[in-house]
């Protein structure tokens, strides 16, 4: 695992990568983990980022639409378009500016609270977050120093400095890690980076309440990168963690899952009447 990140390094592997994420109802952040050259479009390139399905939870419905090939009625995600505002900086550290691109939600679960964003830009983002090695993750040790990256309360980016805190939280039946880098309503989505590497080893989801609803800041708890791993592979974006695999190839995959699922839908629709 390398060590010792020069200054340069830091900004590179922990902020460039981060973006903020906005919807009508809805501020967040997000994380650039893969840019290619779009496979269909020569010249345009594909982001693919990853934030809290909470985020971006207002721009997805659930409604029934006529489907041309079951010719019929079918319950089918209708899904808005976020905006994902990339940051521009000078003197390595100054945020100048903002552009916003507006986004595709390609994958979403509620329940593990993660959601994948795909952008196409004509040009490419050239930094990106490296997630750690899934072999190092039992590696992580609480005192491991963390950086929590993310837009607490719609700022510019936000970094924090923390400890990782514990493991094997259980919150509502998934798994998450307490770390004491300070976070704030606005972090969700960010990452929370591994200070010694640079390595992206979660996502900032929680924080801790006291009393009246008072924000216990230095408490908060991310989604780990077991979790990550299992989100990208279930699916089927596992091109993102695997340099075996190739975008096309899990776009054919994705596509006979959904036909598989439509049709599914249908019998069980059929089944309720």
């Amino acid at each position: 695992m390398a060590t010792g990140l020069t200054l340069q390094e830091r900004h590179e592997r922990c902020l460039y990568p981060c973006v903020r994420v906005r919807t009508e109802k809805a501020l967040g952040y997000g994380t650039v983990l893969y840019v290619e050259e779009a496979p269909d479009a020569r010249g345009q390139y594909d982001w693919y980022l990853l934030t809290n399905e909470h985020v971006v939870d207002n721009l997805i419905k659930v409604e029934k639409r006529w489907n041309s090939t079951l010719r019929r009625d079918v319950k089918q995600d209708i899904l808005g378009t976020p905006t994902v505002e990339v940051f521009t900086f000078a003197y390595t550290s100054r945020t100048v500016g903002f552009s916003g691109l507006q986004a595709e939600i390609v994958a979403y679960d509620k329940e593990e609270d993660m959601a994948l964003l795909k952008v196409r830009a004509p040009y490419e983002h050239k930094y990106v977050a490296e997630l750690i090695p899934e072999e190092e993750i039992m590696d992580l040790v609480s005192f491991a120093g963390v950086w929590n990256v993310g837009c607490g309360l719609g700022a510019k980016p936000v970094i924090t400095f923390g400890y990782l805190s514990a493991f094997g939280y259980d919150i509502d039946n998934k798994d998450y890690m307490q770390v004491s880098a300070p976070s704030i309503f606005g972090n969700s989505g960010g990452a929370t980076f591994l200070e010694d590497s640079g390595y992206y080893i979660g996502i900032p989801a929680r924080i801790s309440v006291a009393g009246f609803g008072d924000a216990i800041t230095h408490i908060g708890f991310s989604i780990t990168a077991t979790r990550i791993y299992k989100f990208l592979r279930e699916h089927i974006f596992d091109f993102i963690i695997d340099p075996e695999r190739t975008s096309v190839e899990c776009a054919e995959e994705r596509k006979q899952k959904q036909e598989r699922d439509l049709r599914r839908r249908a019998e069980e629709d059929e089944d309720e009447e």
